[in-house]
């Protein structure tokens, strides 16, 4: 049996836990306490406070990349994975047989069809003097969505922004990458906000595949 020792919060304990679902894996959660002075049991387990700790076959495994590595070469990937991997990725990306500047411009035009409103447009070099000059990050809102997730929860600004970047490729075409919206609401696991910020991601993906 596969026993992974965590906190919901952490990080580290997310991408094993993501991993797990994607290769179809039952396994049970331990939650250890919040203070790392109160981990006693975790610490004569492992020999460690930090999380994620995972036992399989009496093994122990330390620190997220040592699991994923141990789970990878061991258990094969399940049918859906890659579906599960899509869902939970915390980002969209797609590639564009234009340049940097033509496909800011199709981006503009794509991003007001979809009612998105372009509140912040920011050259790679503002940002820091190592990031190309045709680099740019763009602040956009779409203001229905917005609109109700701030009604929803007024601390939640974080879910009305969504910042989209225009990245150079070495041979002279692009990349739209974009955070997912619903990626964000999961810092708040409000499920209202997840319901309003799905509303965005549908727009997203249809503008990026129109790209």
């Amino acid at each position: 049996m596969i026993t992974l020792y965590q906190v919901e919060w952490c990080a580290y304990a997310h991408r094993v836990r993501q991993l797990l679902t994607e290769l179809g894996l039952t396994y049970t959660i331990v939650n250890v306490p919040c203070a790392h002075g109160d981990r006693a049991e975790l610490v004569a387990i492992s020999g460690q406070r930090e999380t994620p700790v995972l036992i399989d076959n009496e093994q122990i495994y330390r620190s997220s990349d040592e699991i994923i590595a141990y789970l990878r070469a061991t258990y094969p990937a399940a049918a859906d994975a890659k579906n599960h991997a899509q869902r939970g990725a915390w980002r969209s990306k797609t590639a564009v047989s234009l340049t940097p500047q033509a496909t800011l411009a199709r981006l503009e035009q794509l991003l007001k069809s979809e009612g998105f409103n372009i509140v912040c447009q920011t050259q790679g070099r503002e940002i820091h003097p190592d990031l190309p000059e045709n680099y740019v990050l763009l602040q956009v809102m779409l203001p229905s969505a917005a609109a109700k997730a701030l009604t929803a929860d007024p601390l939640a600004a974080v879910a009305a922004m969504l910042p989209l970047a225009v990245v150079p490729a070495e041979d002279g075409t692009s990349v739209v990458a974009a955070a997912d919206p619903i990626g964000q609401v999961w810092l708040y696991g409000d499920p209202t906000l997840y319901v309003i910020q799905g509303t965005v991601k549908k727009r997203l993906l249809t503008l990026l595949k129109e790209l």
